[in-house]
């Protein structure tokens, strides 16, 4: 089996315009599995810093903060280079402007969602019109493993 078929990627946002991602991602759910990958690309260089945050609730809705840091990696130069930086653990994420093409990858555990959380979206602030945002999510770990995963979107 390959990866895809046992941890699928699911659509989180966009493309659509940086300042409009706020807090209108797709929430998953990570009761099924042991943590998630949240992948995140900005395109453009526009004025405007892209500040990132994760949001857990307790269903697919709300704007409660995660405050428990997370592994974070960076390609902030991905025309030109493949090499991903780690960065220190943190809570929140600013994605620079300066760069054209930049990539950020979260790690959220499962095991860091305050009790009787299980849902994740990723959330930002500022950004800018013209700079284009896509995110994605993949559910790492998948609990009671079957052919085809149990849904974990809301």
């Amino acid at each position: 089996m390959y990866p895809i078929e046992t941890n699928p990627r699911i659509w989180g946002y966009g493309p659509g315009a940086s300042n409009a991602l706020a807090d209108t991602a797709a929430w998953v759910c990570l009761k099924n599995a042991k943590g998630c990958w949240i992948y995140i690309t900005e395109i453009g260089n526009n004025a405007t810093d892209l500040v990132l945050t994760v949001h857990q609730g307790t269903t697919g809705s709300g704007t409660t903060a995660l405050s428990a840091t997370f592994p974070i990696y960076t390609n902030l130069l991905t025309t030109t280079a493949d090499t991903w930086t780690r960065q220190t653990d943190a809570a929140t994420y600013t994605i620079v402007h300066t760069a054209v093409a930049k990539q950020v990858n979260f790690y959220i555990d499962a095991a860091i969602l305050t009790a009787g959380y299980d849902w994740i979206q990723l959330g930002s602030a500022d950004g800018h019109a013209t700079n284009i945002v896509y995110v994605e999510y993949q559910l790492v770990g998948i609990r009671y493993a079957q052919a085809a995963p149990p849904t974990a979107v809301a």
